[in-house]
């Protein structure tokens, strides 16, 4: 138990909270029967993926929350009919990527995100996001935005958020001019929602997401603007997939590009 209430104070525990909290809300409007196996079936694969790696890399077993968390967020965003079978192969997806997309200190892409957009070509998979409650109408914005403001303001990402956000919707009423359907689509229910989920929820994962204010405020941008670019282009549901990984790749080039030319200066100390 004091392990447990440890856990529950820091970041991942928080967020794993404030996820059972959303799942029951979503369970109640889109079935418990559909939600229920669904979500088991996107965590389970995430989190047996997580423990055969460390098992066969002979690296120590601890508490897979990361994997917990990215089986959440897939499960929140697929579709809850989707066949369990694909679900395993996304939350499966998720955890692999991981480590398919790293350097020595970090992971490039929100391992989530990156799963869900490949699973569209891979699985012809549908995003529904019911885990940011678009069924449960407008009063339900307001608790996802109160719970996702609590643990933004926790791990220092509000920056992050709010260039996001606000270059999301500049963008998009600015598109309006141009496709005023797919301009309008944007500010409508689950649009919205969904937007709110990947602001609070997947464009903040920390280790994918800068600590510096400056910088938090770019990639927001960024990733906002490439939301919409990836919209306009025609990329459907996967849009804000793409605006994410988008800035994911912006923010490893960025880490790259410092350790370089942190290196010469480490080695003439070194001389």
């Amino acid at each position: 138990m004091q392990r447990l209430r440890r856990f529950l104070r820091t970041p991942k525990g928080t967020l794993l909270a404030i996820f059972l909290g959303l799942f029951v809300f979503g369970a109640t409007a889109v079935g418990w029967s559909l939600a229920v196996p669904h979500m088991l079936a996107a965590v389970a694969a995430a989190v047996l993926t997580e423990l055969i790696i460390c098992r066969f890399s002979r690296g120590p077993l601890a508490w897979p929350s990361s994997a917990i968390l990215s089986g959440m967020i897939v499960g929140f965003v697929l579709d809850p009919a989707t066949p369990h079978a694909i679900t395993v192969a996304v939350g499966i997806l998720a955890t692999l990527s991981k480590y398919l997309f790293a350097s020595e200190r970090w992971h490039v892409f929100n391992p989530a995100a990156l799963a869900l957009l490949v699973s569209i070509p891979l699985f012809g998979t549908g995003q529904s996001w019911w885990g940011a409650l678009p069924d449960l109408g407008w009063p339900f914005v307001i608790v996802l935005v109160a719970a996702g403001a609590f643990i933004v303001d926790r791990i220092n990402k509000f920056p992050l958020v709010l260039s996001f956000l606000g270059a999301l919707f500049a963008l998009s009423a600015a598109l309006a001019s141009i496709d005023a359907a797919t301009a309008a689509e944007m500010f409508r229910t689950p649009f919205i929602q969904a937007a709110l989920f990947l602001a609070l929820f997947m464009v903040t994962d920390p280790p994918t997401a800068p600590a510096r204010y400056g910088e938090q405020v770019a990639i927001g941008a960024l990733v906002g603007a490439g939301s919409v670019a990836a919209q306009a282009l025609g990329s459907g549901q996967a849009y804000l997939l793409v605006g994410v990984l988008a800035g994911n790749i912006a923010y490893a080039l960025r880490r790259w590009s410092s350790l370089r030319k942190r290196a010469p200066s480490v080695r003439g100390a070194a001389v």
